[in-house]
C-alpha cells in the first residue's frame, strides 16, 4: 500500500500516530497508512530492554523506498526507556549513551527523521550537578552518529526527580550540548501537568511566550498529542483520548490554530478507544480540530 507524496502546503499541519512494529519495522507503514496517518512514531526494539535492532540491506533499502512512496517522511523512532543521562551509575551510563548511539545510526541508516528520548532522572543529586554530564553524553552520542538524523529532547510531566520539566532546564539541556542536531519533542499532556495553562487563551499565549523566550521555535522539531488524564499542575504522566482528558477539544483546536504550532508534525500517543493505542478515531479527531478532512485510509 502506498500514498502519493503530497505537497506541503505552507500553513499544513502533518497528524500521526505511534504505531507497532510487531512482525518487523516494516508493517509500521501499513498501520500509519490504515490510520491516515501523515507521522509514524515506532518502538524499534522493546522499550523496556537494552536489545538493539539488527537490518539487512534488504530491509533497509525498502524501508528507504517506503519512505518516498507513502510521503511519510516525518518517521521517528521512539529509544528505549530505560535511559538516564542523569544517573550516578557508571554502568547505567554508559549503558544509556551506547543505546542512544545505536538508535542514532539505525535512525542514519532506514533515513528517518531523528530519535525522541526521554532524558531521565537526576535521582536527588539535583539538575545542577548532573547538566554538564547530559551535555556531554549527548554530545558524544551524536558524534559517535554522524549524520542527518535528529536527536529530540521530550519534556517531562516533572514526577520526581525527572530532568526537563521546565523550560529553562531544557533550555539549559540543548545549551549544553550545543549541536543543531538536538531540538524538542514537546508533549502536550506533560506540558499541562507540568504547568502549562492549555486550556485557556490567555495561559496559552503565555505559554508560547515563555516557549519562544526560552527555547526557540526553530528547535521544535515534533509534538506528541496527547489529551491527559491527571489535572492541571499535577506532574503525574496519563494519557487519554483527545477531548476526553482535562485538556479538552477546545484546548486542542486553539493550539492547532496557531501556525507556530502547525510546523512540526503532531503525533497520538493516546491509549485510543479500544485502548490499544492510537487509532484511526483519534486521527481524525484531531484532523478535524485542525480544520483538516479526514484521510482515505488504505
Amino acid at each position: 500500500m502506498s500514498r502519493p507524496p503530497r505537497r506541503r502546503a505552507p500553513d499544513a499541519v502533518h497528524i500521526g500516530a505511534h504505531v507497532s512494529t510487531r512482525g518487523g519495522i516494516l508493517t509500521a507503514f501499513d498501520r500509519a497508512l490504515a490510520l491516515g496517518a501523515e507521522a509514524v512514531q515506532v518502538h524499534p526494539t522493546p522499550p523496556q530492554t537494552w536489545r538493539r535492532l539488527h537490518l539487512e540491506a534488504e530491509e533497509v533499502q525498502e524501508f528507504r523506498a517506503r519512505l518516498t512512496s507513502t510521503g511519510l517522511g516525518d518517521f521517528f523512532l521512539h529509544a528505549v526507556y530505560l535511559i538516564n543521562l542523569g544517573t550516578p551509575r557508571p554502568e547505567l551510563l554508559a549503558s544509556s549513551e551506547a543505546s542512544l548511539v545505536h538508535y542514532l545510526q539505525m535512525a542514519n541508516e532506514l533515513g528517518a527523521a531523528g530519535v525522541i528520548f526521554h532524558p531521565g532522572s537526576h535521582l536527588g543529586q539535583g539538575f545542577e550537578n548532573v547538566l554538564e554530564q547530559i551535555g556531554t553524553t549527548m554530545r558524544r552520542a551524536l558524534e559517535a552518529a554522524p549524520g542527518a538524523a535528529r536527536l529530540l529532547v521530550e519534556n517531562s510531566a516533572g514526577a520526581g526527580a525527572n530532568l526537563g520539566a521546565t523550560l529553562p532546564e531544557i533550555r539549559r539541556m540543548l545549551e549544553a550540548v550545543d549541536s543543531p542536531r538536538v531540538g524538542l519533542c514537546l508533549d502536550t499532556a506533560h506540558a499541562f501537568t507540568s504547568g502549562w495553562q492549555l486550556t485557556t487563551e490567555e495561559g496559552l499565549a503565555s505559554a508560547l511566550a515563555d516557549f519562544e523566550a526560552e527555547i526557540g521555535w526553530d528547535r521544535l522539531w515534533a509534538i506528541h498529542a496527547n489529551d491527559s488524564k491527571a489535572p492541571f499542575g499535577s506532574n503525574r504522566d496519563r494519557h487519554e483520548n483527545i477531548g476526553e482528558g482535562e485538556i479538552g477539544s477546545e484546548a486542542f483546536a486553539r493550539m492547532l490554530a496557531d501556525p507556530r504550532l502547525r510546523r512540526p508534525p503532531w503525533i497520538l500517543e493516546v491509549p485510543g478507544e479500544e485502548r490499544q493505542g492510537p487509532d484511526r478515531a483519534n486521527v481524525d479527531r484531531l484532523r478535524k480540530l485542525a480544520g483538516l478532512s479526514p484521510l482515505e485510509p488504505l
